[in-house]
């Protein structure tokens, strides 16, 4: 009864179902094509971070790479490198970024990295130090190779005994001065005790010649 029925159909019910197929199967076109172009829009940084043996000798097991972060513009994207250091970052858009590394105790120095639509269908990626004045610094390599530039310091060095840095003390130098006067004047005492009757004598003499006139 069924294929009676369509066979004996209007040619407008025909013609309807034939149009809505038309448009769904452009809309699925559409979506299709939408969702291609978004994904030609973003790219992924791709990198590798290492920590030196002079920065390593000083972490525990765990404070090494796990403990290390890698994010995009204050966090928008953020990922973990593995266990060799590599690290993705999917999803970046066209225009500047800037990267940076988290560790609890190593200092890694911010990268800008700029992301261009190239004429095929990858995003091309160039990368720099990040300079707060001028935005670019010394231009890097790519995919980039990330090491730490230094570690934090969260107590203050004591320094070292020098005893030349009682000479730069003024409270040192008046005690010094106190008691090599306390050693030396005893000695000078009978020095100046001969040449006051010394000059007494001549004075005597002076006198004595004076009279004989």
């Amino acid at each position: 009864v069924q294929e009676h029925t369509d066979l004996h159909a209007p040619p407008a019910c025909v013609e309807m179902g034939a149009r809505c197929r038309l448009r769904l199967l452009g809309l699925l076109a559409s979506l299709l094509a939408a969702s291609a172009g978004k994904a030609a829009s973003v790219g992924q940084v791709r990198g590798r971070i290492s920590i030196p043996q002079k920065f390593s000798q000083d972490l525990q097991t765990s404070a090494g790479l796990a403990a290390t972060k890698v994010i995009l513009d204050g966090g928008l994207l953020a990922t973990l490198p593995t266990a060799d250091g590599y690290f993705v970052l999917d999803g970046v858009a066209a225009g500047p970024h800037l990267l940076q590394v988290v560790h609890p105790s190593l200092n890694f120095d911010p990268v800008r990295v700029e992301a261009s639509e190239g004429d095929g269908t990858a995003m091309k990626m160039t990368a720099y130090m990040a300079d707060l004045e001028h935005g670019r610094g010394a231009k890097l390599k790519y995919p980039l190779g990330l090491a730490p530039s230094g570690a934090f310091s969260f107590f203050e060095k004591r320094e070292e005994f020098n005893i030349m840095t009682i000479f730069k003390n003024p409270m040192a130098l008046i005690g010094l001065f106190s008691m090599g006067a306390m050693f030396l004047l005893p000695k000078l005492q009978p020095m100046i005790d001969q040449e006051k009757d010394r000059q007494k004598l001549e004075q005597e003499e002076e006198e004595k010649r004076a009279v004989q006139r």
